[in-house]
C-alpha cells in the first residue's frame, strides 16, 4: 500500500511529497523523504498501525528533511538509507540548499543509525524488496527507490510527472541529470511502471511524460536523452 502526504515545508508554501508505504501482512513499513510536520507523518504511521523499518531519503536537500531528526527520535529503531555520495551533504559539508528554499539548517542526526547504499543495492520490509538506483543530477547522490511489488518508483527530485529536477544547486551537474533520466527510460519505458516523485502529481505511469521530459532536455540544453527506442 501507498500513501501520500503533502507536507507545507516550514509553512513556506513550498510543498514535498511524502510516502508512506506498507507490507499489509507484516505491517512493516518504510518512510520516504521526511519533509517536515514530522507529527502529522507520525500520526498517520500510528494511525496505520505502522512498524516503521526504514526512512529513505531519495537526497539531502532540506525540503526533504526537515523533520528528519524528529522522525529518527520518534522511531529509534528505524534505519536511515540514503545514497552512500550523499553522506558529505548530510555531513554539512555541502549546502542542502536549507538558504535557496528560504529554511533553517538542521544537522542533528546520529550517523550510527544511517545505511549508505551503493547503486543497485536491495533492502526488504514485510515481502516486499527495494532497489535503490542511483540518480546524479540534482544531487551527487540522489537516488530511486524501485518497488516491484506495489510497480512503483519513488523518483524523488530526479523525475517529476512532465519534467525533471533543477540543475543549478550545489553538486547538480545537468550531464549527470541526463544520463540518470536515459538510465530510467531505458530500464523502465514499457514496463508501465508508477512514478512518485517528491513534488507535483504522482501516479502517473513513466511513459506519458517521455515525450516532455525528451523536449524540456533538448530545448534547454541541446541534450538528446534516449531510453524510448535507442
Amino acid at each position: 500500500m501507498i500513501e501520500k502526504l503533502r507536507i507545507n515545508i516550514q509553512d513556506t508554501e513550498h510543498v514535498t511529497n511524502v510516502y508512506i508505504v506498507w507490507d499489509e501482512m507484516s505491517q512493516e513499513a518504510v518512510l520516504i523523504d521526511p519533509a517536515d510536520k514530522a507529527s502529522i507523518i507520525s500520526d498517520r504511521i500510528e494511525r496505520l498501525g505502522l512498524k516503521l523499518k526504514y526512512v529513505l531519503l531519495t537526497h539531502a536537500h532540506k525540503d526533504h528533511t526537515v523533520a528528519l531528526p524528529d522522525i529518527m527520535k520518534k522511531y529509534p529503531d528505524a534505519k536511515v538509507i540514503a545514497n552512500e555520495n550523499e553522506r558529505e551533504m548530510l555531513e554539512g559539508k555541502y549546502s542542502d540548499s536549507s538558504m535557496v528554499f528560504n529554511l533553517k539548517q538542521y544537522l542533528d542526526y546520529d550517523f550510527s543509525r544511517f545505511v549508505f547504499l551503493k547503486d543497485g543495492d536491495e533492502i526488504s520490509f514485510g515481502n516486499k524488496k527495494i532497489i535503490m538506483y542511483h540518480t546524479p543530477g540534482h544531487t551527487k547522490g540522489g537516488a530511486c527507490y524501485y518497488i516491484k511489488a506495489d510497480n512503483a518508483l519513488f523518483s524523488g527530485d530526479t523525475l517529476f510527472s512532465d519534467c525533471f529536477g533543477r540543475c543549478d544547486l550545489v553538486t547538480s551537474n545537468i550531464y549527470d541529470m541526463a544520463k540518470s533520466l536515459d538510465r530510467l527510460y531505458k530500464m523502465f519505458y514499457g514496463t508501465g511502471v508508477f512514478v512518485y516523485p517528491g513534488h507535483g502529481w504522482d501516479g502517473e505511469t513513466i511513459e506519458s511524460g517521455y515525450e516532455e521530459v525528451k523536449e524540456l532536455m533538448y530545448r534547454s540544453y541541446g541534450i538528446n536523452i534516449g531510453g524510448k527506442n535507442d
